[in-house]
């Protein structure tokens, strides 16, 4: 599928801006690295709440074989944020403050505080947010307690609210459109059933979030997970589907439902990674599945993929992707090579941290999705940064799936289906060669309305999802050409 291109840079008061043919994930910004603006130490997390708004998690590193030993986490605000601004007051050992760059000692510590209770925070390696600008973070204090902050213009503020989830290490964490809450163990073993605990949110009756010495809950559904290691999670708006990443194993696991009535492994979904999905170029380790996001629309799964807790004296910044995935199937949108375009920029895999454009030091383990502007963010472990990337085109053309990788017997453009449709339809076809393919959606003048594909893909037979929300009723054409081949069908839009 299409890969990021070379790009043209261009520095414009200090901000740097990427440029590229249409089609492309570009980079908006990374936070600069210094005592401006820069996340203070080693980031492990992103949680976003709206545009340019998001908390990054630090946690300064923990020994090789215990990644949930005490160790220096705090979290950091960002409020209209760019490169070189943005960052807002943290709270620190009960007091809001700035924090010290490079996170020295105990000075460093955010831990959780309301009233006379106190949490530790600790052994915390992801966060998740919802739309009012609530922070979950996975913490791993003895009780493993989800704890909740809020991002404001002022600062990251303290909460009442808690979640004691039981005596497993956890990991992954994600939060619905409704609410909901997801948390899923860092480790599956065969002596327990409830990996994935799902509990009612904060804005639910009858739950204990803000109940001063009583923060439990029952979850309302959970799932049992095979034995392994799982380090992200993520889930629909309307909490239908579940991904989860099986590390260990190096693929993703999906399970459909609800919170009311609980969840099944989706046999159709796959996604695991080929064992010729390794580092080169120097690099060491083995890459896996890390953080999980979701879009809604376009539907799509963003997957981090990276070569976890290797620095750069370990041979690991010369991997690091975000894989787009067709929430159906598992099959590869997009991929975004983080690590690629910082050598195609820098030169080498360790420069450009105070570039403003790019991130350098390729470690990511986390990603997050904002739907307004539908960027997606993700950090960079040893850059110490956050990086905002964004798709300057048609979003319609991440809706590419491709439906089998055999040469089909000839060249067919499909009728879409529903037809007539309101507002969304499906286009499939096949090509018989690799090369170009366009595919584009005409109005009863001939005025093109939109570009659904412009693209390199391999022979095999495809389907992409045609969003005419924006559009009026009316008779539209939709022409597909790959080489020599060219086909055109009408469709009706009935609103």
């Amino acid at each position: 599928m299409k890969k990021l291109l070379p790009l043209v840079l261009l520095v414009t008061s200090m901000v740097f801006w990427v440029f590229a043919q249409s089609n492309e994930w570009k980079v908006a910004y990374t936070t600069f690295d210094d005592d401006v603006n820069g996340t203070g130490n080693r980031t492990a997390s992103v949680a976003v709440v709206g545009p340019n708004r998001f908390v990054a998690l630090v946690n300064r590193g923990a020994p090789s074989d215990d990644f949930f030993s005490p160790t220096t986490n705090y979290i950091v605000g960002y409020w209209d944020a760019d490169s070189a601004n943005g960052r807002v007051p943290a709270p620190i050992n009960g007091q809001i403050t700035t924090p010290v760059y490079g996170g020295a000692g105990e000075g460093q510590f955010s831990d959780w505080q309301y009233q006379l209770e106190y949490v530790q925070f600790k052994g915390a390696w992801q966060m998740a947010a919802d739309d009012s600008g609530y922070i979950y973070v996975a913490n791993n204090d003895d009780a493993h307690n989800i704890l909740v902050y809020k991002l404001t213009s002022d600062g990251v503020q303290y909460t009442p609210y808690r979640m004691e989830t039981g005596q497993e290490n956890i990991w992954g964490i994600e939060v619905d459109d409704s609410g909901y809450v997801y948390v899923v163990d860092y480790e599956g073993r065969d002596d327990k059933d409830d990996e994935i605990k799902v509990f009612k949110g904060l804005y639910h009756s009858g739950t204990n979030w803000g109940t001063i010495g009583a923060h439990f809950d029952d979850p309302i559904a959970t799932i049992d997970l095979p034995p392994g290691y799982y380090q992200g999670i993520t889930v629909s708006g309307d909490g239908s589907m579940i991904f989860v990443s099986a590390t260990s194993e190096r693929k993703i696991l999906k399970f459909v439902g609800s919170p009311q009535n609980g969840y099944q492994p989706d046999n159709n979904f796959s996604f695991q990674l080929s064992p010729d999905d390794t580092v080169d170029d120097g690099g060491h380790g083995t890459p896996s599945v890390l953080g999980l996001a979701y879009s809604d629309d376009p539907p799509f799964v963003a997957a981090v993929v990276d070569t976890f807790y290797f620095g750069g004296d370990q041979g690991g910044y010369p991997y690091g992707r975000v894989y787009l995935i067709y929430p159906g199937t598992g099959s590869v949108i997009d991929t975004i090579d983080v690590a690629a375009y910082n050598k195609m920029v820098t030169g080498d895999y360790s420069t450009g941290y105070n570039w403003g454009n790019v991130g350098g030091y390729t470690s990511l383990m986390d990603v997050d999705y904002e739907k307004e502007e539908g960027a997606l963010y993700w950090q960079t472990y040893y850059g110490w940064q956050v990086e905002k990337w964004y798709f300057d085109g048609d979003k319609a053309v991440l809706g590419i799936e491709q439906l089998s990788s055999k040469v089909p017997q000839q060249f067919v453009l499909y009728q879409n289906y529903p037809n007539p449709f309101n507002p969304v339809t499906t286009i499939k076809f096949a090509v018989q060669q690799s090369g170009t393919v366009t595919l584009n959606v005409y109005n009863i003048s001939g005025q093109k309305v939109a570009t659904l594909i412009n693209n390199q893909l391999p022979a095999g037979t495809y389907s992409v999802t045609f969003d005419g929300s924006r559009l009026p009723s009316g008779i539209y054409f939709y022409q597909l050409t790959a080489g020599n081949h060219r086909a055109t069908r009408k469709m009706i839009l009935t609103k």
